[in-house]
């Protein structure tokens, strides 16, 4: 039973949303990274049944593992920590899903999630980001979420910053009280169902087949991984295992 957000494991949640949606996944091995010493992490790619292709989908758990308190950050918060990453293919560019769900245990809930577009053709946005801005709209007064990401957070989190050129019309960003737990969890949902909805009907899509959508989404979804490999977490993790050298 999903009540206590400090024992659920996130990932699973929205895992079985994905695919359910897909059908079909590849569990493929994960590249290795420093933070991998501390963290479960698959790979997946599309299986022989998929309904739809995509790039990678990545899903990074880990338990226990101190993160820096966003208000105290000499204080290291026992936390539970989920990421979710579904990259799209080059042949079928819906948007980037994207989800991070970091719970310091008994505090609160440091939460983004986002489906990131790849195109500003205006057909585009339409179908792919302004359902997203509905969405948000529905939990925009659910505790801790920001409306615009204010200076101060960049200074804690500098990581944060390089996503705002990406960010969709209707990107959750927060600091969600840990008693507003099923809240979140529902807002995951439904943004995860939605991602879903997208993938259903994808491979009819006249607006992904367009040369010039597909073109310039497969520069900014290039531009996002030269971005995603520069971030550094040892900020906020700083018991994190380092690579040698």
């Amino acid at each position: 039973m999903e009540s206590d957000i400090n024992t659920i494991d996130v990932n699973k949640i929205i895992f079985e949303r994905l695919q359910e949606a897909f059908v079909d996944f590849r569990e493929m091995p994960p590249e290795k990274t420093p933070i991998s010493q501390v963290a479960v992490i698959k790979l997946y790619g599309p299986g022989e049944k998929a309904k739809a292709v995509f790039e990678s989908l990545m899903v990074t758990t880990m338990y226990d593992v101190e993160i820096r308190n966003v208000e105290e950050r000499e204080t290291l918060d026992l936390t539970n920590s989920f990421i979710t990453l579904l990259m799209p293919a080059d042949s079928l560019p819906l948007p980037i899903y994207a989800a991070d769900t970091d719970v310091h245990k008994g505090k609160y809930i440091h939460a983004i999630t986002d489906l990131i577009p790849l195109s500003k053709d205006s057909e585009y946005r339409k179908k792919y980001d302004e359902p997203v801005k509905k969405l948000r709209k529905k939990y925009e007064s659910l505790p801790g979420l920001m409306v615009k990401v204010p200076e101060e957070i960049h200074r804690v989190y500098p990581s944060i910053k390089p996503f705002e050129s990406f960010s969709s019309s209707g990107r959750v960003i927060g600091n969600i009280p840990v008693e507003y737990g099923p809240q979140l969890i529902n807002l995951l949902k439904d943004y995860v169902d939605l991602y879903c909805s997208f993938v259903k009907e994808s491979t009819e899509s006249e607006i992904l087949k367009r040369e010039e959508v597909r073109k310039e989404a497969l520069e900014i979804k290039n531009n996002f991984k030269k971005m995603m490999a520069q971030r550094d977490v040892s900020v906020h993790m700083p018991n994190l295992p380092r690579s040698a050298g």
